[in-house]
Parts: structure tokens; C-alpha cells; sequence
């Protein structure tokens, strides 16, 4: 029953590897609940942890939470479910490391081929107008365009897909049921629900943390077929982002100029220099 798996979800600590480890052994997330602390503890359940789990939050909290999620249109998920993650067009998380075993989503998941557009969150002008410019492109040759919603290139990533009648993948690093339309987006607000698909691996309330946004990265490039990185900062979790797609073997490119240390660390780990949305489309 989905109302286990959000009381599980709920409970502080439990990441998604310790998640999956509790379905593996207990089978089903309700089963967790019934285990004893001996049972917890002996495969490798911390005691603190212990206690939460067997001290869970009141279901009547989660019901009234699973009763907003349906009114929002909010789909749950699971690694349980039939055809997970083929039926929901996430075949790609199935590779990655540490796969989420719970997903919120609201909209529909039917894009086929999927570039991720990341950068810095104090862009230039330029770099946003490049942003933008390589979204718009891309969506008007059927890319859906992937991004971590956070302020800077991430938003105009975004912006320029839907400017460009294209779908975005918003990936969140907190809870959907915070998700907040930014202001750069308020001219396409009346088709950005339409054009996008709002995602999370997070307990839907829960608030942003640099490890969620740290962690969201793997799902932001696990998401794509490749990674385009436009201003990289110094700071902030471009780097990372890459690191992800790297490891699950996606093609990361960079568009000129290189100026900061982050920027050429990524191109020294193999990220291809681009100009142009038809370089990019030729290469892939």
C-alpha cells in the first residue's frame, strides 16, 4: 500500500540505499514496521534509526498528504511498480548508482531522447542568453531539455525549452510539494505545467539542503543522454553533475569560454567543446 512507502519515506535518515535494503529484506515496506529492533540492528539499521522506524509518524498525516498529492496530480513511483522504470520512460535511472526506490512525479514522462543543460547560478548575460539559446534550439529539434531548476543557467535552460515548444524535465532538490514557480518563468507560467515534467526523489515536503541538491545530480544526468555545461562556476554542483553522467558513460559537452578552474577540470575529464546546437546533434 503506497501509504508504507510515504510513512517509510518520512522517516529522517532513511536514504534511498537503506530504503532498498529494508525492501530486500522485509519485502514490503509495511513489513518494516512490524520488524523488531534486534531485526533492524542486525542488518545494519542504526539504533537511532531503529527507533524512528519503530516510533513512526501518525498514518493519518500521510493519508491527508497521499489526498494532496492525488489532488495535484502527483504520480508516486515505486520500484515496485509494474514496469518500473521502463513504464514511466526512466530506463535510464535503472543504471545509475543508487537508484531512487520512490519517485513523485507530475506530468507525463513521454520524451524519447533527452540532453541535460547545467551551469552556474550566477551566470552572465551572455551565459544565459547561451542557455537559453542552446534549450531553444534543441527542444525545436525534439530534445527534451533537463535541468536542476536552480537559479541562473538551470532556469534558462528550462525557459528556452518551453519558448522553444519543447518539454523540460525539472529536477527538484526538495520535496515536490515545494516546488515554486520561479519569476524568470512567469511569462510561460501558462504553459509550463503543460511543457513540463516535475520530478523528485524526495519525501514531497521536504525543504532544499546542499546534500539533496548534491544528490539530485545523478538523477538530473541520469535522466539524459548527454550533459551540456554552459558556465561552469567555481562553486555549486555543475562539476558533480558531470561526475554523474561520466560515470554512467553519458557524453558531456562544454561550451567556450573555459575561465574558471571547474570549467577546464570538466573539459580535462573529457567534456567536447561546442558552439553550436548542430555540433552537439552530430556528435551524440
Amino acid at each position: 500500500m503506497l501509504k508504507y512507502w510515504l510513512l517509510l519515506h518520512s522517516i529522517p535518515g532513511i536514504g534511498p540505499a537503506t530504503f532498498r535494503k529494508l525492501l530486500l529484506v522485509f519485502g514490503e515496506p509495511q513489513n518494516v514496521f512490524s520488524a523488531t529492533r534486534k531485526e533492524l540492528t542486525n542488518i545494519g539499521v542504526k539504533e537511532k534509526l531503529a527507533s524512528s522506524i519503530l516510533t513512526p509518524p501518525p498514518l493519518e498525516h500521510i493519508n491527508k498528504l497521499l489526498a494532496e498529492l492525488e489532488r495535484r496530480q502527483i504520480k508516486i513511483i515505486t520500484m515496485y511498480d509494474s514496469g518500473y522504470p521502463e513504464r514511466f520512460n526512466l530506463k535510464l535511472l535503472k543504471h545509475i548508482k543508487n537508484p531512487p526506490p520512490i519517485i513523485y512525479v507530475q506530468g507525463r514522462l513521454d520524451y524519447l531522447k533527452a540532453i541535460a543543460i547545467i551551469g552556474t547560478t550566477h551566470p552572465s548575460l551572455r551565459g544565459e542568453q547561451k542557455a537559453f539559446r542552446f534549450a531553444f534550439e534543441l527542444a525545436k529539434q525534439g530534445f527534451t531539455i533537463v535541468s536542476g531548476y536552480a537559479k541562473g543557467i538551470d532556469t534558462q535552460a528550462h525557459l528556452g525549452a518551453i519558448k522553444g515548444s519543447g518539454k523540460t524535465i525539472i529536477v527538484l532538490p526538495m520535496g515536490i510539494l515545494n516546488f515554486k514557480v520561479h519569476s524568470e518563468l512567469y511569462p510561460v507560467i501558462g504553459t509550463l505545467f503543460s511543457q513540463s515534467i516535475i520530478l523528485s526523489e524526495f519525501f514531497p515536503t521536504a525543504k532544499w539542503t546542499t546534500a539533496q541538491a548534491l544528490l539530485r545530480n545523478r538523477i538530473t544526468a541520469g535522466l539524459a543522454n548527454a550533459v551540456l555545461v554552459v558556465e561552469p562556476g567555481n562553486k555549486g554542483g555543475t562539476i558533480s553533475t558531470v561526475r554523474w553522467a561520466k560515470q554512467q558513460n553519458k557524453t558531456s559537452f562544454i561550451v567556450p569560454p573555459i575561465n574558471t578552474d571547474k570549467g577546464k577540470e570538466i573539459w580535462r575529464m573529457g567534456a567536447i567543446k561546442v558552439n553550436t546546437t548542430q555540433e552537439i546533434i552530430k556528435l551524440m
